[in-house]
């Protein structure tokens, strides 16, 4: 078996350090951290990434490829296994809050601090992944001002269960603004 290439060896320690990133919630370890964390030396990592701000654009490019994935997948088994659009929506929050999704809540969350906080490449890449949420939802309810709101409210109720881990309050709020929705638009 041969050696991996340069470019095959540096697309798996960004896929390591993404993986280290979620299990985190965060990307603020250092980079010897972050090499430890995934079995190699914070030199090999310079050598491959140059620093620590490179390093994170690519587990950044990285995560954006996989929360796109998420997305779909998320949205495939929601809409598959649901009958109207409500039903598709809380099957939605319902895989969100599953244990596994934690990370990947937490993390994007981070990066919503970070971009709070200034950080220009950030901001542009939720700015992308916000994008890609409303146009799925418009897709969802055919009506991009309903899918505007409902991704806020997602990003509320997120945020809500981040802190208080009740996912249940969520699905609440999500079932008060669909009913509210009928009032105005009935199907």
């Amino acid at each position: 078996m041969s050696r991996p290439t340069e470019p095959q060896k540096k697309a798996e320690l960004v896929e390591k350090c993404l993986e280290v990133a979620i299990e985190a919630g965060a990307l603020d370890a250092s980079i010897n951290a972050i090499a430890k964390r995934i079995g190699t030396s914070g030199r090999m990592l310079v050598y491959h990434f140059g620093s620590k701000q490179e390093l994170e654009r690519q587990v950044i490019a990285r995560l954006e490829v996989r929360l796109r994935e998420q997305l779909q997948s998320l949205q495939n088994t929601a809409v598959a296994n649901a009958d109207t659009v409500a039903e598709s929506l809380l099957a939605m929050w319902q895989q969100f809050t599953a244990p596994e999704m934690q990370g990947w809540l937490k993390l994007t969350m981070d990066l919503n601090l970070r971009a709070m906080q200034g950080d220009a490449e950030t901001q542009q890449f939720l700015e992308r992944e916000t994008q890609q949420w409303i146009e799925s939802l418009t897709v969802l309810t055919q009506d991009e001002a309903v899918a505007r709101s409902l991704f806020h409210l997602f990003q509320g109720v997120t945020l809500d269960f981040l802190t208080t881990g009740n996912a249940q309050r969520g699905e609440q709020s999500i079932q008060s603004f669909l009913a509210t929705l009928k009032l105005v638009h009935p199907e």
